[in-house]
């Protein structure tokens, strides 16, 4: 089981495929197993690192107070350690806070970023309610309660549950409560116009809090594309892993080989790929031009 040091921090990661380097960045109480599928489904062109959050999965707790800096710190070690110039850093859901403050804090580091069903603030009482659950139950350390909800939320099936819960059991309460409350308390709405990377904003078109966060991602990011994956969820990453992959996959060969959609021809060639597979460029009701 691989591991690499951050000060006093032994912290869990994964390395597979190669080509284009991607970090992928999971949100609080559960792993980096989130992101198997995808993972699997780029490998064939894509180097994925995975890596558990300090206090998360196998990766320790260390002393240090869990904060956004800090995760957005670990993540550039990692790419040091890997030998890494440049990666792109992938988050889903409230891995978007430090996926984020990283490409904010280390532009040089993180050449773009893809956001799937990500925010820059939650708002909706739902998504906070149930952020402000797993905080009081972290308090509790009441970590069976937090892995049993998060995991059956994610899991596409019955063996794939299993293994998120006890993963995610494996967990540090306080850190869990930490990362929470930095993804509750923060907001980086006013930030957004300061991230000049290429983003990639994928959302559910049945996750209505979602689509609403991806409207102002649209409106502050000065570099983004829109997608929606039709008759999604919000549970993106696992339920719908494929069509996750292909919008990435497709984003990440346009960012690094731009003629690829030189002409009008190309890019709706691209869009009509993706069509076919069930995504949507942009929100509903708005007009993307091919231009």
């Amino acid at each position: 089981m691989p591991f690499f040091r951050n000060g006093e921090v032994s912290l869990h990661f994964h390395e597979e495929g190669f080509g284009i380097p991607v970090l992928c960045i999971h949100p609080p109480c559960l792993t980096s197993r989130l992101f198997n599928y995808v993972k699997t489904e780029l490998a064939g062109s894509s180097r994925i690192l995975t890596m558990d959050i300090r206090g998360h999965g196998h990766s320790e707790a260390g002393k240090a107070a869990l904060s956004l800096p800090l995760i957005a710190e670990d993540m550039k070690r990692l790419l040091d350690y890997c030998e890494v110039r440049q990666a792109y850093v992938c988050s889903y859901g409230a891995g978007s806070f430090p996926a984020l403050t990283a490409l904010l804090a280390y532009p040089d580091r993180f050449c773009g970023g893809i956001l799937v069903s990500g925010t820059a603030g939650y708002t909706d009482i739902i998504s906070r309610s149930k952020l402000q659950a797993a905080y009081v139950s972290s308090v509790l350390q009441a970590k069976s309660a937090i892995a049993f909800q998060a995991a059956w939320s994610e899991a596409d099936n019955r063996t794939a549950f299993n293994a998120l819960n006890e993963e995610a059991k494996l967990g540090d309460s306080l850190r869990w409560k930490e990362y929470v409350a930095a993804c509750l308390n923060s907001s980086l709405e006013k930030q957004l116009p300061q991230i000049r990377q290429q983003m990639l904003v994928l959302y559910g078109s049945r996750d209505h809090a979602g689509r609403a966060y991806t409207q102002l991602l649209n409106k502050r990011l000065p570099n983004a594309e829109i997608y929606g994956v039709l008759k999604g969820e919000r549970q993106l990453l696992m339920k719908e892993p494929v069509k996750c992959a292909a919008v990435i996959r497709q984003w990440l060969d346009k960012q690094e080989e731009p003629g690829l959609a030189d002409t009008y021809e190309e890019r709706e060639g691209l869009i009509k790929e993706l069509a076919e597979q069930g995504i949507e460029q942009g929100l509903p009701g708005e007009e993307y031009p091919i231009i």
